[in-house]
């Protein structure tokens, strides 16, 4: 690490990303030291050797900082804040100049909860496990704020480890025990808090349409997807998103059979209730690449909640939104309306046996999206092959990580990276060619 400060010593500005990994490359490879997370914001890595791991940050080039608490020097006196508690990661060394930020912690070898085949029993365990550590880290005034099973890590002897604290905040002891344990995720400046993690397990572990009686029973699932009631001169951008949400819920896109959207939105302080949050979905997708001056091509757009919003707030040139159901696209045309945008729509059965390939690579998109949409189509080589036409694609699949990474490898994507694995544990990646 000191020959990296060393070598970054003179200032760099106007460099590329680019070309200082690869620098930084060749100075690591030589000591041992591999890239193990390539993340979607090209400004941060991870890497590691045999002991050790290394979060490297470009900082004047960083992209994702402003939607973090911590930089790596906060991230580094919070867990030294944290010296001594069993279960976490334990750091040796912080170093800044001009151009990175280095932090150097021991490393752990663990499976993320995530990707974990224990039983619901030792799953529920861990959570368990887990609250005892935040209790812990309360008693020292720290929030870690990002509790989701992405940051639990299992290891060969099953200890529970709680990684990851760029979301931290320090605080007092009350502020931090209200905020860890009763406080909905997403309330003011909580990412992920214990309660969280609590329906995250039971919504993963329990079988589905176990999750759903429980709700219609206990009358939550009327409660929850209850579309609000807007005054008499409300503004017509949330007049047409009450339409939509009309739509979505009657529609068979999202649940077929249950009354439901797929996301839940909020617009200008009003509620639109859905199976999924669109804030938690958006603050991945929007980091995940520069959209400027892009053509977007998004199949199964659903609402078309991500077009609307890569050409409002991304600055993407142009959005082709495809779905098989008329009513969401219905639905997906009252929300353009709302957010004030015009992305194309076109109705398509992927599994037509009409060339529809032709006709939609002709709009020439720059990315595209494939989220949750190979799960639904039968012929999947024919869809795969199509994605293999264009050279950077986001995709969420419903198989393990390792078999959509090898779809994807087979029709010609060399930088495939993992982004996520979403709260219904399915992997999202950022496949480029």
């Amino acid at each position: 690490m000191i020959l990296i400060a060393q070598t970054f010593h003179k200032n760099n500005d106007g460099v590329s990303a680019c070309n200082l990994w690869a620098l930084i490359d060749s100075i690591l490879l030589d000591g041992g030291i591999t890239p193990i997370s390539l993340s979607f914001d090209s400004s941060r890595r991870i890497y590691a050797d045999d002991s050790y791991i290394y979060k490297i940050v470009l900082t004047k080039l960083d992209l994702t900082g402003h939607l973090r608490h911590q930089n790596l020097e906060g991230e580094y006196i919070i867990l030294c804040k944290c010296a001594g508690l069993s279960g976490l990661p334990k750091v040796v060394s912080y170093e800044e100049n001009n151009t990175l930020a280095i932090l150097k912690m021991h490393r752990i070898y663990g499976t993320p909860l995530t990707r974990s085949s224990i039983s619901t029993i030792s799953f529920m365990l861990v959570t368990v496990k887990v609250g005892i550590l935040l209790l812990k880290l309360v008693c020292r005034g720290v929030i870690h704020n990002d509790i989701k099973q992405d940051n639990i890590l299992i290891d060969k002897d099953s200890k529970v480890f709680l990684v990851d604290f760029d979301q931290a905040i320090h605080t007092t002891f009350i502020k931090a025990l209200i905020k860890t344990f009763f406080t909905r995720s997403g309330k003011g400046d909580v990412m992920h808090s214990y309660l969280h993690l609590i329906k995250d397990t039971f919504k993963r572990k329990l079988p589905p349409k176990l999750v759903r009686t429980l709700k219609t029973l206990s009358g939550k699932q009327v409660l929850d997807n209850k579309l609000p009631v807007l005054p008499t001169n409300a503004k017509q951008p949330l007049l047409d998103l009450l339409k939509a949400w009309q739509i979505a819920q009657n529609s068979d896109a999202s649940s077929p059979g249950a009354v439901v959207a797929y996301y839940s939105f909020i617009y200008d302080g009003v509620r639109f209730p859905g199976e999924r949050s669109w804030n938690n979905r958006w603050n991945v997708l929007k980091v995940i690449s520069d959209y400027r001056n892009k053509r977007v091509l998004e199949l199964g757009c659903n609402m078309a909640l991500l077009s609307t919003h890569l050409l409002r707030d991304c600055g993407a040139e142009a959005a082709l939104c495809v779905d098989i159901d008329e009513h969401i696209l219905k639905a997906a045309a009252h929300v353009s309306t709302a957010i004030g945008v015009k992305p194309v729509f076109r109705q398509q059965n992927l599994d037509d046996p009409e060339n529809w390939e032709e006709e939609i690579s002709a709009f020439s998109p720059d990315i595209v999206f494939a989220l949750n949409v190979l799960n639904w189509v039968e012929n999947k080589d024919r869809l795969m092959e199509f994605l293999g036409r264009f050279k950077e694609i986001v995709f969420e699949g419903h198989d393990s990580v390792e078999v959509e990474t090898e779809r994807f490898k087979n029709v010609g994507f060399t930088n495939i990276v993992l982004v996520t694995m979403t709260e219904r544990n399915r992997p999202v990646l950022h496949c480029r060619k």
